[in-house]
């Protein structure tokens, strides 16, 4: 049995978060005009999967210097 543990704690999380928000719809109730509703919320309470980002073509953001970068020296 391979049992992948951070496969398994992103499942855990992602039910908690998923049982946390019906907790909170069911405690305030839904609001009144599902116009407003974000689409993915909306599919979360229908029971259907969110549908998933599309992409911009920008790829991945960079989050500072590379390290080619780093090695030139600054004119």
């Amino acid at each position: 049995m391979n049992v992948n543990f951070f496969e398994w704690l992103r499942d855990g999380v992602r039910q908690s978060v998923l049982l946390g928000v019906s907790d909170a719809i069911e405690e305030i109730g839904a609001p009144a005009d599902a116009d407003k509703l974000h689409p993915n919320v909306a599919a979360i309470l229908t029971g259907e999967k969110p549908k998933p980002k599309s992409s911009r073509g920008g790829g991945r953001k960079r989050l500072g210097k590379s390290l080619k970068e780093m090695d030139t020296p600054a004119s």
